[in-house]
């Protein structure tokens, strides 16, 4: 009779994913969790003496990455004979024995990138052709790489293969981070739509020269002399035509300001500014101090404006420019 005692017992893929992330954790459990971004108590409870959970999938395939291993290299049965192991394992799902260093400890940063690439592509059983199509390269080479051989790859080429099949290209190339892509560049284009369009009525004009005595026309909020359309939120905005270089090439002679008078004005800022005398200008706001408003003009050949505080009616903040062609005759209603 047989003996039963001295039969061993049936091992299943979770005891051979055990055993196999184990023969990796060479150096500790601390530098095995470090590899494979994981925290020491998660690798105890994985591979530890009195383990508690199994090593799924997903984790699986992270151990195999982050060790330059083959998808399904975690569930081969290593202690058994070569001849035996051999019937359930697929060679070509395997990197070559020449291709892989001599210690167990191997990173994803000493492997060549042919050898990441294969890695990561080799379960896809991707023709030379279709590969080669992808990267722009010749057919020999991309052979070579599905080997896990053949040249280094190129930045270039690595991105190209990153966009097709969502292989990080930094990995590939330097073997630094995650194999797979965080983000993906292919995603539908849909750019925020620009609302608040509105008829922003012309109530007259204002003289980009310094000695200007431009009287805007007074018209109600809402009403002008035509109008411009233009995307703005404050329900008092309003337009002026400008004339003058002094504030070339910013705002151009016969062009439009938009000016929304609520909101607030901040050093930098170009303004329209009304004095009590009449004067009706648009200068970029300097700073305030003492008492005295200091406006500049673009155009360089036009000197600095000082005005006292109380000899201006009102500055509002210029938010852009029209060109003349956005002009429209009759009621902005």
């Amino acid at each position: 009779m047989i003996d039963s005692s001295t039969i061993a017992p049936m091992r299943t893929v979770k005891d051979i994913r055990r055993d196999n992330a184990r023969s990796l954790a060479t150096d500790g459990p601390a530098e095995f969790a470090r590899a494979i971004e994981s925290t020491t108590q998660q690798v105890n409870q994985t591979i530890g003496p009195n383990p508690t959970r199994n090593i799924g999938d997903l984790l699986a395939r992270r151990i195999e990455a982050a060790y330059g291993k083959t998808i399904g290299w975690l569930d081969v049965d290593h202690t058994k004979p070569a001849f035996e192991s051999e019937k359930s394992v697929d060679k070509a799902a395997l990197i070559p024995q020449s291709e892989s260093p001599k210690t167990d400890k191997v990173v994803a940063a000493k492997l060549t990138s042919p050898q990441r690439l294969r890695a990561a592509l080799g379960p896809m059983n991707l023709s030379a052709e279709t590969l080669a199509a992808v990267a722009k390269i010749g057919v020999d080479v991309s052979s070579q790489w599905l080997d896990g051989e053949g040249p280094e790859i190129t930045l270039v080429q690595a991105v190209a293969i990153q966009n097709t099949y969502g292989v990080n290209a930094v990995w590939l190339t330097k073997g630094k981070g995650e194999a797979g892509v965080a983000v993906r560049f292919n995603d539908e284009f849909r750019p925020f739509p620009i609302t608040n369009w509105k008829p922003i009525p012309v109530v007259g004009m204002a003289q980009l020269g310094d000695d200007g005595h431009w009287a805007d026309l007074e018209y109600p909020v809402g009403h002008g002399d035509g109008y411009v359309d233009f995307p703005s939120r404050d329900p008092d905005a309003y337009a002026l035509r400008c004339a003058g270089d002094s504030m070339r090439p910013r705002i151009r002679d016969g062009e439009y300001a938009i000016i929304e008078p609520g909101h607030p004005v901040e050093p930098g800022d170009d303004v329209l500014v009304r004095s009590k005398d009449g004067r009706v200008m648009i200068k970029t706001f300097l700073y305030q101090r003492a008492g005295r408003i200091h406006l500049i003009s673009v155009n360089e050949t036009h000197p600095p404006v000082i005005f006292e505080a109380d000899e201006i009616d009102r500055m509002h903040f210029v938010v852009a420019t029209a060109r003349a062609s956005m002009f429209r005759p009759g009621s902005a209603d």
